[in-house]
């Protein structure tokens, strides 16, 4: 079958590869669509912890299942379902978790193996290529939920990638009151159809309001410290995206936690249920979600599109695949 397969990092290729054949518990899919996240493009340039080469990339994946034509998203996890964090309902956090295209082929080829307890049907009038989003959804389901985000809470967004508005789609859907802090005008003018759908606040900058809920949807650790003081006393700090650098944080910032019983969570990943969540989501508000996408291609694309991925300079780009 056809597939792109990352087989060694920086080297990618559009190749035939053996039809995968499922173990028990597991289903062949047929993929349509598979959304290209900016974490396959990390993986390509400079590797990544959960990663075994050679592999075939992809994790948002919508398909249909070969031996009863259904349409699905998947769950990208496989758990050992026994440790703590599995039977207490944060299988995200699995110690022995196994992910669709980092340690298990994923959805840049014509079919891919997945268990049938991590398919989730999808509504019939739900778009392929609308519904393979629902993974970085859920993703961002699961930072407003660890920070207990309900309607009426104003939520703060640093990051104005398609996660962060992904983001604000999902809190708008929970009765919440979304802003945007983007500083790349780029960014900003990618985004302005989707934004001014869904009636989001966005700024180039911090203001002088509190917030409910902070979330930082951008690796910048410039984002800690401002995000701290806009929170109303009691209010939560979501650590979405990782830090990069090895900033020294001022016992400042530790102090305002203190006086203001601030929380800081953090939100790794996502549920299977917050999947079937996003899915619903998504077919509320599928127009706005089709504004995320900016371009759909081909399997054999996809090597000459990382690059600007992992350079930020796009939404969402679809792979459209058919199975011969």
């Amino acid at each position: 079958m056809k597939s792109v397969l990352l087989n060694d990092i920086g080297i990618l290729k559009f190749q035939d590869i053996p039809e995968p054949i499922p173990d028990l518990g597991e289903t062949l899919i047929r993929v349509t669509k598979c959304a290209i996240c900016r974490t396959d493009a990390k993986m390509w340039a400079q590797g990544q912890r959960d990663l075994v080469l050679p592999r075939v990339l992809g994790h948002e994946i919508c398909g249909v299942k070969e031996d009863t034509n259904e349409r699905c998203v998947i769950w990208p996890g496989k758990t050992c379902g026994k440790c703590i964090h599995c039977v207490v309902g944060m299988e995200n956090l699995c110690v022995d978790m196994e992910i669709l295209g980092f340690n298990k082929d994923g959805g840049f080829a014509e079919k891919v193996c997945a268990p049938q307890s991590s398919l989730i049907m999808i509504p019939k009038t739900l778009e392929d290529h609308v519904a393979c989003l629902a993974e970085p959804l859920a993703c961002a389901i699961n930072a407003l939920e660890q920070s207990s985000t309900s309607a009426g809470d104003t939520v703060l967004i640093f990051g104005g990638g398609s996660v962060g508005l992904l983001m604000a789609m999902a809190a708008k859907s929970m009765g919440a009151f979304p802003s945007i802090v983007e500083i790349n005008p780029e960014k900003l003018a990618r985004s302005r159809a989707f934004r001014e759908y869904l009636d989001i606040r966005t700024a180039s900058s911090v203001t002088n309001q509190l917030f409910d809920v902070v979330i930082n949807a951008c690796p910048s650790s410039e984002t800690f410290w401002p995000g701290i003081s806009m929170l109303k006393a009691g209010g939560r700090f979501c650590l979405f995206s990782g830090f990069t650098g090895d900033e020294v944080f001022p016992v400042t910032c530790l102090n305002e936690i203190h006086y203001k019983q601030l929380r800081l969570v953090g939100a790794y990943g996502c549920k299977r249920d917050q999947m079937a969540k996003a899915t619903l989501i998504l077919n509320e508000f599928q127009e706005a979600a089709r504004l995320l996408i900016e371009e759909e291609i081909h399997l054999e694309e996809i090597p000459s599109r990382l690059k600007s991925v992992l350079d930020g300079h796009t939404l969402k780009i679809i792979v459209n695949i058919k199975p011969e």
